[in-house]
């Protein structure tokens, strides 16, 4: 520290009032001194001429010194006073010798004997100068604040916290003038939000119409109101721009029981509001999907099973109204067929939370049993545990299943008994896949070992490869089924008749990647079908050895006899005269009827055994049955006989004709047909016979359905020469009848 320099002319001593020093003075500047020195305050006098300081001891002992332990000169500020403050403190004491300041008044921290600083307030102030105004005595004053000082720098420390934590939080804070609404405080997030609707900073003394819209400005003075009126508010409030919505707290700040202001503390809820919003939406969703689902859904308690709600689906699955259900338990309704099941269902929901597709059987209103598909949850309403409920009603899919369980054995048990296989043909890998059941039936060792398509065609007989194969590739897409009948050689070349139905799957090309069907083996079938067919030859034979009889009796007796009683009648009728004759009527009558019925016989012994037929062949035989149908049933028919052999091997000359006899009896006797049309060609080794007519028909779905004798015989003819025969027929459109063989 600087001392003023110590060359001095004759100085001049200025008291403290200004005056000249005086005996008063000095009385009273030691009365003062005596003062200060039983104080905690203290005092010092420094002679500038000299160098002294004097100092008073109050201050000295509450920093734990003695008189003697600070130098008695100016040195003493550079011992005690903190270095921090003692430039600024020594510049300020500087500023003031030279007549700069009025006084010096800083506020230093002293260090105590304990090593320790003390805040005091230093204050001096010169009182004497000599006669160039040189300072030469300079007295002040020194006071302890440690408390206050400490008790302002924790309000400056608590300041800066608050400001701190105004600007660093997201909320909004500002407070307002009492008298006008005036803005006083801010933060941050509040001018953000007003530049956000407005476009405008905030600023101190912005009233609402300066911050906000119009109609917002009216709503914050009214808002500000309430709060004078009420003290404290706490509200949800959208007075801010939307969609913002904000939580505000607002209180009165009073001082000495005046209010001076208000004090406005808000918090964002949009988030919360949307959220409230959404579940609002949400549970309304609930409660609609609750109502309106088609599935069975129950609310009950966990605690004592009551129901809490259901709805329109449970009553109409079960026959119970809500009002019947409500409040009671499913064992005082007797719901549940098997009660423990609701008790097992519910102890079992309570670990894991919730409960999937569990089956489980309850009573209708009715009394009826029905099949359920439950699950469940755990859920919290009100603070109670709850079980939410849904049930499938699956009555009838369990029937469906039964049925189908049931179906499924009966189809093991015709699959074992039938002799039949399931196969699949895969076309990438060209492998059949077959059952089980495959193994006899094909007689193969082992099942398992699969067989290509080719090597499985290698199996079947070679007349009927070509047929086979054909069937296998004629499905489509449209029609995607096929059914075949084949020989099969076995192993040791038994030859086994199989019927194979197939299911062709076609890809996005077009092509087919997969055949499943069902092989049953019909060998007894076709064994059954032989003798049935042999038997039925043998009887057609039979049929025709004895017409054949029957007609040359009828021809060579009875035909014979009947001509000699003709002749005889003709005779006696010529030679009578004529009131014999008209008087013998009735011998002429006898005369015709005899003839009439000699031409009947002869009729019917040609129907039963057609001479034609035997001696000219099948094409004359046939147009004479066409003329004489035409001429005797006086039907329009018109016929053509192309090509036909004259002889032909084996009996479809006789299987022909009959077919063509039995198809013209028909028409005659059931059709009421004006017109026919029949033809008969030979062509491409091929025997072909097409009769159609224009009468009435009749409706089938299938040939066989209205079947008589006759068409049956007509196709069983045609099967014992291996030959093929249709029927259509519509009503009011006729009917139509073709038959072809190969001839050999």
């Amino acid at each position: 520290m600087k001392q003023p320099s110590r060359k001095s002319r004759r100085t001049e001593s200025v008291p403290f009032n200004g005056g000249s020093p005086t005996t008063k003075g000095r009385d009273v500047e030691q009365r003062l001194a005596l003062v200060l020195e039983a104080t905690t305050d203290g005092y010092w006098d420094w002679k500038l001429c000299t160098g002294i300081v004097h100092y008073g001891k109050g201050w000295l002992s509450s920093l734990g010194y003695g008189s003697a332990d600070l130098p008695k000169d100016t040195s003493f500020w550079e011992s005690i006073i903190h270095p921090d403050d003692l430039p600024e403190f020594d510049s300020h004491l500087q500023e003031h010798l030279r007549g700069a300041t009025q006084a010096v008044d800083r506020e230093v921290r002293l260090r105590a004997r304990s090593g320790q600083y003390k805040w005091f307030r230093a204050r001096g102030k010169v009182v004497e100068r000599d006669s160039r105004g040189a300072a030469t005595r300079m007295v002040g004053t020194v006071v302890g604040i440690q408390s206050r000082k400490l008790a302002q720098m924790e309000l400056e420390k608590s300041r800066a916290q608050l400001e701190s934590l105004l600007e660093s939080t997201n909320d909004i804070v500002w407070s307002v003038d009492a008298r006008d609404f005036g803005l006083v405080t801010f933060n941050k997030p509040f001018d953000d939000l007003v530049f956000a609707a407005r476009a405008i900073h905030a600023k101190f003394g912005m009233r609402p119409e300066d911050l906000y819209a119009t109609e917002s400005a009216a709503g914050w003075s009214e808002f500000y109101t309430r709060v004078l009126e009420h003290g404290d508010i706490d509200c949800d409030s959208q007075l801010f721009a939307q969609p913002l919505a904000v939580h505000l707290t607002a209180h009165r700040l009073v001082r000495g029981g005046y209010t001076f202001g208000i004090s406005v503390f808000g918090h964002d809820i949009t988030e919360r509001k949307k959220m409230e919003e959404a579940l609002r939406k949400s549970e309304e969703k609930f409660s609609k999907a609750f109502l309106q689902s088609p599935l069975a859904l129950t609310l009950t308690s966990t605690r004592d099973h009551r129901y809490i709600e259901v709805n329109d689906s449970f009553e109409l699955s079960t026959g119970y109204s809500r009002e019947e259900v409500i409040g009671r338990t499913p064992f005082e309704l007797g719901i549940w067929a098997n009660p423990e099941e609701r008790i097992k269902l519910v102890e079992g929901l309570q670990k894991p939370g919730r409960l999937r597709n569990a089956e489980l059987h309850y009573l209708t209103k009715s009394g009826e049993t029905r099949d359920g598909l439950g699950s469940a949850a755990l859920i919290e309403v009100d603070g109670e545990l709850c079980m939410l409920s849904v049930i499938a009603d699956i009555t009838d899919r369990k029937r469906a299943e039964r049925a189908l369980q049931e179906s499924e054995e009966r189809l093991r048990l015709a699959v074992e008994s039938g002799r039949m296989y399931a196969f699949e043909w895969n076309s990438n890998t060209d492998i059949v896949q077959r059952s089980s059941e495959s193994s006899e039936i094909l007689n193969l060792q082992d099942h398992c070992v699969p067989l290509t398509k080719a090597e499985f065609l290698e199996r079947v007989h070679p007349d009927d490869r070509e047929h086979y194969n054909n069937a296998t590739e004629s499905p489509t897409a449209q029609r995607p089924t096929y059914k075949t009948a084949f020989r099969f050689l076995t192993e040791g070349q038994r030859v086994t008749w199989l019927e194979e139905s197939g299911h062709a799957f076609f890809s996005d090309d077009g092509k087919v990647h997969r055949i499943v069907g069902i092989v049953a083996d019909i060998t007894e079938a076709k064994q059954s079908e032989r003798v049935l067919r042999e038997l039925t030859g043998r009887l057609i034979t039979s049929q025709e050895e004895e017409r054949r009889r029957v007609a040359r009796e009828l021809h060579d007796n009875i035909g014979q006899e009947l001509a000699l009683l003709s002749v005889q009648a003709q005779r006696m009728d010529s030679g009578a005269s004529e009131a014999e004759h008209t008087a013998q009527s009735d011998v002429h009558e006898l005369y015709r009827r005899i003839k009439e019925t000699a031409t009947n016989v002869s009729n019917l012994s040609h129907r039963l055994h057609s001479s034609e037929l035997e001696f000219l062949g099948l094409g004359s035989a046939v147009e004479r049955l066409c003329r004489d149908f035409s001429r005797q049933y006086g039907i329009d028919l018109e016929y053509a006989v192309k090509d036909v052999p004259k002889q032909i091997v084996g009996g479809s000359s006789l299987c022909f004709y009959r077919v063509i006899q039995e198809a013209l009896q028909n028409i005659a006797k059931h059709s009421h047909a004006t017109h026919v049309e029949l033809e008969l060609v030979h062509r491409n080794g091929e025997l072909s016979l097409k009769v159609s007519d224009n009468g009435r028909g009749f409706a089938t779905k299938s040939p066989a359905d209205n079947c008589g004798l006759g068409l049956l015989s007509m196709k069983e003819r045609m099967n014992l020469i291996g030959g093929r025969f249709h029927l259509s027929s519509k009503m009011g459109q006729g009917t139509k009848i073709e038959a072809t063989v190969a001839l050999p």
